[in-house]
């Protein structure tokens, strides 16, 4: 069946939170699976606090799609919800599984990069979604309507294919704010969720990147930090041309400075990352093990939650340090709070037994409004002609 881009009606753009309950009516779903995304973030909530849905967080979107199928074939009527960025990364499994298994699943996917986005990283997966579902042979919609989603829902039934509804970057996603509840309407408001109550330490974000960088990083190290709010910090506070900011890939921050740390033995790599994106990519910590020397310092600043979008909490993130040990890292301290942090900054120097982790307990506190890293290739050059200049000397 050749894919086709249903119609649109803008005056009847259906919007957060309502497209949760229009898409419930229409399609019947009563399974959700995905992974954290700020734009989705109603649909998120409203999934998760449906008595009627079985909501399933996973890690990564390929772990997804092999729970909706799971879930499909257990006779649920699954949605799935997750960023382009991520049906990229997944595309695989739904050509390999969904599509010759025609399983009728439904997707929700933010579609970042879309006309009128500035955020760099997403301008080449903005302009391909489409094509990438049409070249996969799989409906769509954009701006969705009632109209629209009851002829996707049609398509989806009668050529027993997935279907996909694209979500555009809303304005009152721009300035993200924790989640509260309006008692008179019964409603959730639209800002983030946070769990304060798994909170266990004053120590925020922003002071434990101000301890890091005035303990232990030095001008000669090279620095990689993760994508989301804590690159953004980085940037906004401490730029220097020793820095390079994984502002898109998520999840491969840790794999960026080992291919770094093992090319440059002479030069200590300092990897900056939340618990979000170690467990993503937990496989990483194995090959960090194997592979790196006593050059490679890998931080892990852990809010027990996905902040950067969405809020939902991580699980297991108190089990990296452990895991990192048993995996082989040649030492593992923890710190939650100030002095602590301090102490094991100044501990570094003394290991030497291969590559070394910090897992740092912070808050889920801190500020959001900073300046990002836009110019990515300008950035990567600036990053890498520091240390060509330095292999030089």
């Amino acid at each position: 069946m050749k894919s086709t881009e249903l119609a649109l009606h803008p005056e009847e753009q259906i919007r957060e939170p309502a497209l949760y309950h229009s898409l419930k009516d229409i399609f019947h779903f009563d399974f959700v699976a995905g992974l954290p995304c700020g734009e989705l973030r109603h649909f998120i909530a409203e999934s998760r606090d449906d008595g009627q849905v079985e909501h399933l967080q996973t890690t990564n979107e390929r772990e997804a799609i092999g729970v909706a199928q799971g879930a499909w074939l257990a006779g649920k009527r699954p949605v799935l919800y997750m960023q382009n960025s991520g049906l990229f990364e997944a595309s695989n499994d739904l050509a390999s599984l969904l599509l010759p298994c025609k399983s009728p699943i439904l997707f929700v996917v933010s579609w970042r990069g879309a006309p009128g986005e500035t955020a760099t990283q997403h301008f080449f997966t903005g302009n391909a979604t489409p094509k990438l579902l049409e070249s996969f042979g799989i409906p769509f919609v954009t701006d969705p309507d009632l109209d629209n989603l009851h002829k996707l829902a049609k398509i989806m039934e009668n050529n027993s294919v997935p279907g996909v509804v694209l979500v555009k970057r809303e304005k009152f996603n721009e300035q993200i704010q924790p989640i509260r509840r309006d008692e008179a309407k019964g409603r959730l408001c639209p800002q983030v969720i946070f769990d304060r109550a798994r909170e266990s330490t004053d120590l925020s974000r922003e002071t434990a990147l101000d301890i890091l960088f005035q303990k232990l990083i030095q001008p000669g190290d090279a620095v990689v930090s993760s994508t989301g709010l804590i690159s953004r910090s980085a940037f906004h506070h401490h730029d220097s041309d020793n820095q390079f900011y994984n502002a898109g890939a998520f999840g491969v921050t840790s794999s960026i400075g080992l291919g770094f740390a093992n090319s440059r033995k002479d030069i200590r790599t300092i990897v900056i990352e939340g618990d979000g994106s170690v467990l993503t990519n937990l496989g990483a910590l194995n090959v960090i093990a194997h592979y790196a020397n006593n050059n490679f310092v890998h931080v892990v600043l852990d809010n027990q939650a996905y902040v950067s979008c969405s809020g939902e909490p991580t699980y297991g993130s108190d089990k990296i340090p452990n895991l990192a040990r048993e995996l082989g890292y040649g030492y593992v301290s923890s710190a939650n709070d100030e002095v602590n942090l301090a102490n094991a900054t100044h501990s570094l120097d003394n290991k030497t037994n291969g590559p070394k982790m910090i897992h740092i307990r912070i808050n889920q506190n801190g500020e959001r409004n900073f300046k990002r890293p836009l110019e990515m290739a300008d950035i990567a050059t600036r990053f890498r002609n520091k240390f060509s200049q330095s292999r030089g000397r």
